[in-house]
This record gives C-alpha cells, structure tokens and sequence, in this order.
C-alpha cells in the first residue's frame, strides 16, 4: 500500500510541476491606429465581413468561432450568455489567429448586415443552442447560425451549400469561395 501512495504522490507532484513549468505564450498587444482597418493590417473593415478565428486565447489553431461585422462597423457573436456587441480591437484582443473573410459583393455583405441588426434587436440574449436547425428559433443561437441567418436571410445567399434544416454546423463549412474571399 504506501509505494502505491508514493507513486501517486510521485505522480501528482510530476502533474503540478509540469502543469506551472509549461512555456507561456505571449499574445502580442494588438494595436488599432485606424479604426476604419482591421488591427495591424491594411485592410478596411466593412460590413458583412466574417472573422473567423479558435474559440479562445488557446493555442489552437483550428477555427472554431466566427463573428460577423455589422454596419457601424462592430463584430456580433454569438456566446453562451447571448448575442455579444465588441469592437473590432475587443474582438481582436479577445481571439487569436483571426482570418478575415469579405463578401465579393460589398451589397450582399451590407444586406447580411442589415439582417443581422435585426437578430441583435430582437434577440440580444438569444439561447446559445447548437442543436437547433440552422433556420429556425431565432431566439436560439451559436456563432455559425447568426452568420448564416445573416446571408441567408438577409442577402439570399446560402454560404457552404449549408440547408436551412441543418444543426451543429461548424463554423468552417461557411467558407464559400463562390461568396467569399479570404483577405
């Protein structure tokens, strides 16, 4: 019994070290010196752009958020506590590794846009549910679906080839080079 109480002592202390001595990586202060462009970049920021990006400050680099810009110019994401209002510097400090998508069309990106308004007017505090049909429940929302609620709805364009009674969609089948254009 106590040298199988030394090994998992042995083993946890193993875990703590290794857990406090794992390298730090440090995000670089991101600095937005016009803010008519995306941070650190030459590119202007414009309605209906989607900005993809890993879920967090991780170390991921696989997409697994999206957020989508509206008409003043702000990102609309949808997160566990409701749809959520950042600037694009908040928005950029929060995640990492973002990519920026842009309709080919600016007209289709500002229709996307004035759909969007919509969402965020009626259902600010929409229940994050990625188990609902990509066109129903307004009230209940994931990152993909306001994106695809956007141009679906708002500019007639279904982005991926995505069906309306579809659930769970990953935020990277948006992609759709037929409608976008990564910058």
């Amino acid at each position: 019994m106590p040298k199988i109480r030394v090994a998992g002592f042995l083993v946890l202390i193993i875990a703590i070290a290794s857990y406090l001595l794992r390298p730090k990586v440090k995000l670089s202060d991101i600095e937005q010196q016009n803010t008519g462009l995306y941070p650190d970049t030459p590119i202007p920021i414009e309605p209906g752009d989607l900005l993809f990006s890993p879920t967090g400050k991780s170390e991921s680099k696989y997409v697994g958020h999206v957020g989508i810009v509206d008409a003043d110019g702000n990102v609309i994401h949808s997160i566990p506590a409701g749809l959520k209002k950042d600037t694009v510097l908040e928005y950029f400090r929060k995640f990492r590794a973002i990519k920026i998508y842009k309709p080919h069309n600016p007209e289709t990106g500002e229709k996307a846009a004035r759909h969007l308004a919509l969402l965020y007017e009626h259902h600010p505090k929409a229940a994050y549910r990625i188990l609902t049909p990509l066109n129903d429940m307004e009230e209940q929302q994931y990152c993909t679906k306001i994106v695809w609620q956007s141009y679906y709805h708002g500019a007639g364009v279904s982005l991926g080839r995505i069906k309306p009674a579809w659930k769970a969609i990953h935020p990277s089948l948006l992609k759709d080079r037929r409608h976008l254009k990564r910058m």
